[in-house]
């Protein structure tokens, strides 16, 4: 209220400065009054590319957001299915280990076998080489050893690397688990960015309708100012009518009636002259 009646001082004071400087064919009070009124829109105008501005980078932002959870996601779908895919080989290979042992023990035995039953044979047919037979056994049992301790080598080199591949598989699960704290924590930083910038414009927001409000108000005492002169310009507009219709009237009745009027100047000059 108290801003209101404020308001309407200044505007009764820019009226009563503008009717006299109108007297002297001047406008500077009106002129200040329009200068910063232009101010005022120019600001406004400022204020609302700011507004813009500041929705086009919001909506960028989101933007940029939901791409990066999207990045984000196809890139834990990608380690989980690298993930995924290295279990795979490391089944493989123990798969691959077990059917090979199987098959070089089957082997070793099928040859121990074919030793035995060739043994037997030569030494049922041919008593006269058992010695030769004696000696062509120790090589094969020999070469039994030899093959038995490739045999194991070769399976402790494979626990070896079967041991290797799965550190490296836990390294690189530990690495990955690294890398998807690093991206939760810039999640987390971009959506307190998003929240202080939608803080901002529902400031911008507030403020600008705090404005408007302020601008229909002063339109409604500019409309009150207006209803007020055109009130009175009708009042002054009406009795400059009845002024001139009471003159007409008294000059129709003068024309009308010349010899009273004849008479009354007579009656003043005789109370002269009796004087």
């Amino acid at each position: 209220m108290q801003k209101i009646q404020g308001e309407r001082g200044a505007l009764e004071t820019l009226l009563v400065n503008t009717a006299h400087e109108l007297q002297f064919a001047s406008f500077n009070s009106l002129e200040e009054v329009v200068d910063k009124e232009e101010k005022r829109i120019e600001h406004m105008r400022v204020v609302l590319a700011r507004e813009k501005e500041l929705s086009e980078t919001v909506a960028r932002l989101k933007q940029e957001l939901n791409e990066e959870r999207t990045a984000f996601e196809r890139e834990v779908l990608s380690k989980n299915e690298q993930i995924a895919e290295l279990k795979e080989r490391l089944q493989e290979k123990k798969t691959e280990t077990a059917i090979e042992l199987r098959y070089l023990g089957k082997e070793s035995k099928a040859k121990y076998n074919c030793t035995q039953r060739v043994r037997d044979k030569v030494e049922r047919d041919l008593q006269t080489k058992i010695s030769l037979i004696e000696d062509e056994l120790a090589i094969e049992q020999k070469a039994n050893v030899m093959q038995s301790e490739f045999l194991q080598r070769k399976l402790g080199s494979m626990s070896v690397k079967a041991n290797s591949m799965e550190e490296k598989f836990e390294k690189d699960v530990l690495d990955k688990s690294k890398e998807l704290e690093v991206l939760k924590e810039e999640r987390e930083g971009n959506l307190v960015k998003l929240h202080e910038l939608e803080k901002r414009w529902e400031a911008d927001v507030a403020e600008r309708e705090a404005r408007a409000e302020e601008e229909r108000r002063l339109r409604e005492l500019q409309a009150i100012q207006r209803a007020k002169e055109e009130r009175e310009y009708r009042a002054a507009t009406l009795l400059a009518c009845n002024w001139r219709m009471h003159n007409a009237r008294v000059q129709l009745s003068d024309i009308k009636n010349p010899k009273k009027k004849k008479g009354k100047g007579k009656g003043k000059g005789g109370g002269k002259k009796k004087k």
